[in-house]
């Protein structure tokens, strides 16, 4: 209202301006932030992700598609502990405890261990069995 009992209606949508400036500030910095982050991690970190980028894509197929599953899904844990670790480089050491979990979890695979193998599988298969029935409507989720 302004001082004749009128209300102004410039195209604020009743948010007060003060607001506005407020989440624009917290906007900016989050956006500086992420700019920051991307900005100091190393060279190392950028080779890292680019590497995890292309073992993920390179053998997701052929883990959704069961052909040579062991060697698809270590490749793919470690391309995913790849794309963790840029994260903990940019954006602080959190993310590093899932890297070094996907790490920890693909050892055995490398070790040839079938029996945690088939478990791994068992798990991924039935994720995705899972997703395919959310997704095409089969199944309700809660």
């Amino acid at each position: 209202m302004n001082g004749n009992g009128y209300r102004n209606n410039s195209g604020s949508y009743g948010i007060p301006p003060l607001y506005i400036y407020i989440g624009i500030g917290i906007a900016a910095i989050i956006f500086v932030s992420i700019i920051g982050g991307l900005l100091s991690a190393g060279v190392q970190a950028y080779f890292a992700v680019a590497a995890g980028i292309l073992l993920v894509l390179a053998n997701l197929r052929d883990l959704l598609g069961g052909t040579n599953g062991s060697a698809a899904l270590m490749n793919t844990m470690i391309g995913a502990a790849l794309i963790f670790f840029f994260l903990g480089s940019a954006f602080g050491w959190v993310w590093y405890i899932p890297a070094l979990l996907l790490l920890v979890a693909a050892a055995p695979l490398g070790l040839r261990r079938a029996d945690v193998y088939t478990v791994y599988l068992d798990a991924a298969r039935s994720m995705t069995t899972n997703i395919r029935r959310a997704v095409s409507g089969r199944t309700r989720l809660p």
